[in-house]
């Protein structure tokens, strides 16, 4: 028969005691703040189009930047033709607004901005700092407060590193990176990127 020590039983309630007060303290102060934390990523287009694009991008990025016009160009086109989705992929090594910025870009999806805010950052790129990031969301009508606490608070974080994660996943190496129906975009010229959606709604 196996004796337990009294004492290893009040520390194992305790660690527990502590393990449970951490998380309610975290529901608490983060759950109740920000109930949309887990606001759904949307989806620009139809979500049951047969052409799916994946983007996985830096908004920080010069090359991101001026990919930009083409995706926003390929949106307008394609319309509901195509399901298309954005992905952060910071590159905070060399890009010192790319996570904060991606963090904002979260912040607005809660009040149903993403891809409205995704646009004016890369207008303002790379000048991000949050101050701007701030101005973005005031000029977009958001309210200011909210999505000023959302983002000072770094409640988004978590997010980002998500989607940084599943770009691992998927063999991203540097931004912008494109997928269609999970095969990489070698160019993301219009006319390249174009014809790549053409091949597969055929």
């Amino acid at each position: 028969m196996v004796t337990i020590k009294k004492s290893t039983v009040k520390k194992f309630i305790f660690a527990i005691l502590i393990i449970l007060a951490l998380y309610f303290s975290y529901t608490f102060f983060f759950g109740a703040s920000y109930p949309d934390i887990n606001t759904p990523k949307p989806i620009f287009g139809n979500p049951d189009a047969s052409v799916k694009i994946l983007e996985f991008s830096d908004i920080q990025c010069p090359a991101c930047k001026a990919a930009h016009p083409t995706v926003q160009r390929i949106r307008e086109e394609y319309k509901d033709s195509i399901s298309f989705e954005y992905y952060h992929y910071p590159l905070r090594a060399i890009h010192p607004y790319a996570q904060k910025a991606a963090e904002a870009v979260e912040c607005a999806n809660d009040q149903g901005k993403f891809f409205e805010y995704i646009d004016a950052a890369f207008t303002q790129s790379p000048s991000l700092q949050k101050n701007n990031l701030k101005i973005i969301a005031s000029r977009l009508g958001l309210d200011t407060e909210k999505f000023n606490a959302c983002l000072d608070s770094g409640a988004k974080a978590k997010a980002v590193e998500g989607n940084l994660r599943l770009g691992d996943v998927k063999g991203v190496r540097g931004t912008p990176t494109f997928y269609i129906n999970g095969k990489p975009l070698d160019n993301w010229e219009y006319t390249s990127f174009k014809a790549a959606i053409d091949r597969e709604l055929r």
